[in-house]
């Protein structure tokens, strides 16, 4: 039988730097209707002057940093993730607001981008 030991001091080192929290990814969601899609994404304690919204290519790009300090220690916490934005979507028409912890951004569609057409074969 084989007894795996965990060294005491080690756990609690561990636990006490559990850095899981810092490496998760924002919680997203999106929806679609005729008209728009919705991104609603998670951001807990972040304002608007947090956050920087970009697009770019065809890229929409969301990023923060928070630089915080007290007397003893200085912490910078950043994010950056980046979005493929559909064919159908007005880049410059593209919105958003932060209100409880949450970024909702509004990606109006392009009614003449999103018409499909037959290509007809010679």
């Amino acid at each position: 039988m084989i007894t795996l030991f965990k060294d005491p001091f080690l756990q609690g080192f561990e636990s006490a730097f559990d850095t899981s929290k810092f490496l998760k990814t924002p919680e997203t969601k999106v929806s679609k209707n005729e008209t728009e899609y919705k991104v609603s994404i998670s951001v807990p304690g972040l304002t608007k002057e947090d956050l920087k919204i970009s697009t770019k290519d065809g890229i929409l790009r969301i990023s923060f940093e928070k630089d915080e300090k007290d007397e003893r220690n200085h912490f910078i916490t950043s994010f950056v993730k980046s979005y493929n934005i559909p064919d159908d979507v007005k880049e410059k028409d593209i919105v958003g607001k932060v209100e409880n912890g949450i970024l909702e951004l509004t990606l109006p569609i392009d009614k003449k981008k999103s018409i499909e057409r037959l290509i007809s074969l010679n």
